[in-house]
């Protein structure tokens, strides 16, 4: 049993590769196997990854879906196949320090964790910028109720004990976007000691062309059924942190959603009012304390049902994106 499986959905995605499948190939800690699941591309790149897979030095199991299945069951069909001791995720256009692996090696066996979440790099056109995995909380154990609540959503930038996630039968939820979101935190929710990492050992690539970008993708739903799942699982034994997580995931997303798609001021507040009623107290939460500071400031104009506010803070906001 090799001792980690990094698994990678590839979606025409074989072009952006070069980075994250140098790293691993550098690795200074070999015990690993790589899952790549080609989602039916549309290009050639299952062909160019078999001939890669050929010459490679690396232990990967290559996976072609018979459909496009997205990138969550994508990440599902990666669970399945998966033999390591622990599970980590690379997206196709990413990659990761050299030493990615040794550290996260070292931390587990020193500090006995089934859990280990690590900081990263956003690499923009111009920029690369260290960002926090965890929004509260220095280096070492963390508790559980921290983890849930201010560690992204994202799938990258964490590392888990396989065994849980098997045993607890954690996978990704059947959707278009948001779908690594409630994948976390019940993984997370099973997790009994968990570790942060400051080092940055993953590099974020903005890529205007991933789905991320995609604005057929930018839907409210998305959100709204993300946190219900959340919500279903977690809200009797965990119900201040699901309230938390509601703040910022389902509060700020959906709003910021309906206000990217210029939907109109009547139906913001509507949608506003009925977010509140969920969790009338959300704003006595400590979490909002955490958040970014563009983010306290919608969620401050969200609590007003400032929509003309939203709107500039919106609009700023985009053009520094711009000129990023």
């Amino acid at each position: 049993m090799p001792k980690f499986s990094i698994i990678i959905p590839c979606y025409n995605g074989f072009r952006f590769m070069k980075h994250v499948l140098e790293s691993l190939e550098n690795q200074t800690f070999q015990d690993f196997e790589v899952i790549v699941i080609e989602d039916a591309s549309l290009d050639d790149s299952f062909e160019k990854l078999t001939e890669y897979q050929k010459a490679s030095k690396l232990h990967m199991k290559l996976i072609q879906n018979p459909e496009n299945l997205g990138a969550g069951r994508t990440r599902n069909v990666g669970l399945e196949n998966a033999s390591g001791k622990f599970i980590t995720f690379i997206d196709a256009d990413d990659f990761i320090e050299n030493d990615t692996l040794e550290i996260l090696n070292e931390i587990f066996e020193k500090e006995n964790v089934d859990c280990v979440i690590f900081d990263y790099f956003l690499k923009t056109k111009n920029h690369t910028i260290k960002q926090n995995s965890l929004r509260k909380g220095k280096e070492g154990r963390i508790s559980k109720s921290d983890a849930l609540i201010y560690s992204t959503g994202s799938t990258w930038g964490k590392a888990y004990l396989r065994k849980n996630i098997k045993d607890h039968q954690i996978q990704f939820p059947n959707l278009q976007r948001n779908e690594d979101m409630p994948f976390n935190k019940l993984a997370i929710s099973v997790c009994e000691a968990i570790y942060y990492c400051d080092k940055p050992l993953y590099y974020y690539i903005e890529n205007e062309e991933s789905l991320m970008h995609n604005p057929e993708l930018m839907n409210e739903e998305n959100a709204k059924n993300a946190f219900s799942i959340i919500e279903n699982k977690l809200k009797d034994k965990y119900y201040h942190e699901v309230e938390a997580i509601f703040l910022q995931e389902y509060l700020y997303a959906i709003t910021m959603t309906l206000i990217a798609k210029k939907v109109s001021s009547k139906i913001i507040r509507k949608q506003i009012e009925d977010s509140l009623a969920k969790y009338p107290k959300v704003y006595k939460n400590e979490a909002i304390e955490y958040v970014t500071r563009y983010q306290k400031m919608c969620l401050k104009a969200i609590q007003l049902k400032a929509v003309g506010l939203l709107k500039i803070l919106s609009c700023l906001r985009n053009f520094i994106k711009k000129i990023r």
